[in-house]
């Protein structure tokens, strides 16, 4: 994982170098990716790791994958707040989280966090799908 951040890092070189620019995020998730890949190195070679759990159901595996992907086409059409706060609420509910509540306000946290950070502050486009008339 180490040299595979390494040579997405060189890739980089060739994006614009402005503050805040395209190279910002892959160079934050590559820092990342080097930090915890040496981190796990460190528990790994230190003895401080514990055993592998036993094999979980496999189902929800699936289940999990299948939403993911949903939620990643669901994107275009509903566009990414709905998408989210479904994609969200599903999510807990599978994993057995059943507070409606806490689902609803996590879910409607997030959407709102996303809106002002991503949309408002930063600019970033995210698709808009059914909402696209009402923003």
């Amino acid at each position: 994982m180490i040299v595979f951040s390494l040579v997405l890092w060189v890739k980089t070189f060739g994006f614009p170098t402005e503050d805040g620019g395209p190279a910002l995020v892959p160079l934050l998730w590559i820092f990342w990716l080097i930090l915890l890949s040496v981190a796990i190195l460190f528990f790994c070679f230190s003895g401080r790791i514990d055993k592998d759990p036993k094999r979980g159901r496999i189902f929800f595996l699936g289940l999990g994958v299948g939403l993911v992907v949903v939620y990643y086409f669901a994107m275009d059409y509903l566009g990414y707040f709905i998408s989210s706060f479904l994609f969200l609420a599903t999510a807990m509910y599978m994993l057995s989280y059943r507070k409606p509540l806490t689902i609803f306000l996590v879910g409607t946290g997030w959407v709102l966090f996303s809106y002002l950070i991503f949309y408002k502050l930063l600019y970033i486009q995210l698709p808009l799908g059914l909402i696209e008339d009402f923003l």
